[in-house]
């Protein structure tokens, strides 16, 4: 019949005659009138965050935002909120982390004698340091007392065993293979100066109080001041080898950017997620480019090809967001702590196992480092945080492994 209207229709019309300020009574409609889906109203005529079970022409679905801890949508792009309020961990930053630290170890790997990692060097510590500022947000909006205790402290504690570690398996093994015995000296000095691979630990104990004292400042002094720093750390063109001074002048702009732009990269990068190619060929012909004419001392120049990997990179992972590849990486990048403390001392034991196999020279075996350092120091994290949880945390601290893990 021409005048007949379906019972979901009316339960629809009889939500849009409901008053805007009283969202609870909409909520008290029986379902399926407002079953939740996967769209929320937003805009003229109504502008409740419900589910409708039939949005009109002129509803507009929200756009993708974040979900905080209630389950309720944001309006998202507020960059001024990210330090301010908790969120939960978002699968496709895991996999970013994921990337980053597949990139760390295939650096400390071949290092410059493979050109996809000279190729890749405007962006593999950028992003390392990127995502972690995505999660550092909510820890240093606490308190000091518990930055101190659970973050700054917690990661020197974490830089001296290991540096301890590597400085017995390695250091000491190469230096007597050499035939001089290391001195006490050239182990204290590490307390206060960064050994090798490990400054990023100790980089990271003072990154997180550096980030909480900038929340006294504006963030665009803060944004400006680190521009400053970034420009003038690489007038000198360097990018390899660096010192600790020079990568703490360089990076920490990636750090707070990420601890203020997670919303925002969260929300802008999303639609435009299978744009990731085309972001991707960008960044490596403005690297290639930058690298050919030997232009890297240009720091507007440099700085885009990292927001350009970056981005791409990000959205790269919320492109393959839910799927089997997302899963690998994501699994990887929940247990990046794993394998940045354990994956150098693996590496310097495989290239001297490989060079006595005679297989050093291989084309290849850069690659067969990586693909057994990688899982192996998978491997070995996941078993030795279950045996000994004290060498990935300080004893004060007492969190359970799983989060150990997803905290770095």
């Amino acid at each position: 019949m021409a005048g007949h209207r379906s019972p979901v229709r009316e339960r629809h019309d009889e939500c849009l005659r409901l008053p805007h300020r009283k969202p609870d009574s909409v909520a008290r409609l029986p379902a399926p009138a407002h079953r939740r889906t996967a769209l929320s109203c937003r805009g003229p005529p109504c502008r409740r965050d419900r589910r409708c079970a039939l949005h009109p022409r002129g509803h507009r679905p929200m756009k993708p935002g974040l979900i905080d801890k209630q389950g309720a949508k944001r309006e998202p792009g507020s960059l001024s909120r990210t330090m301010d309020r908790p969120r939960i961990r978002a699968d496709w930053v895991d996999s970013a982390k994921g990337i980053s630290i597949c990139l760390v170890v295939l650096w400390h790997t071949a290092g410059t004698e493979l050109f996809v990692n000279t190729l890749l060097i405007f962006v593999r510590m950028p992003l390392f340091f990127f995502a972690a500022g995505f999660f550092a947000a909510k820890a240093i909006s606490g308190s000091w007392a518990s930055l101190l205790k659970n973050r700054c402290l917690n990661y020197y504690y974490i830089y001296v065993v290991w540096m301890t570690i590597f400085f017995i398996t390695v250091v000491c093994v190469r230096e007597l293979k050499n035939g001089t015995p290391p001195h006490i000296s050239d182990y204290l000095i590490n307390f206060v100066l960064p050994l090798e691979y490990l400054w990023f630990i100790f980089a990271l104990a003072l990154l997180f109080a550096a980030a909480k004292l900038a929340r006294l400042l504006p963030k665009p002094a803060v944004i400006g001041i680190l521009l400053l720093t970034y420009a003038v750390s690489v007038a000198d063109g360097q990018w390899e080898p660096l010192t600790f001074a020079t990568r703490m002048a360089r990076l920490p702009l990636f750090f707070i950017v990420g601890t203020y732009a997670f919303a925002a990269v969260n929300t802008y990068s999303h639609p435009y997620r299978l744009l990731w190619p085309v972001t991707l060929a960008a960044f490596l012909a403005l690297s290639a480019t930058i690298l050919f004419f030997d232009i890297d001392h240009l720091a507007p120049l440099t700085l885009v090809a990292s927001a350009l990997g970056i981005f791409a990179v990000c959205q790269f992972c919320q492109a393959v967001d839910g799927t089997v590849i997302a899963a690998g990486l994501g699994f990887i990048g929940r247990r990046t702590l794993y394998i940045y403390l354990l994956h150098k001392i693996l590496i310097v034991y495989l290239i001297n196992g490989f060079a006595l196999m005679g297989l050093s020279g291989l084309p290849a075996s850069p690659y067969l480092v990586f693909a057994t350092a990688l899982p192996l120091s998978l491997i070995g994290g996941l078993v030795l945080s279950r045996i000994a949880p004290w060498l990935f945390e300080a004893p004060w601290v007492g969190r359970p492994q799983s989060k150990i893990a997803a905290s770095s």
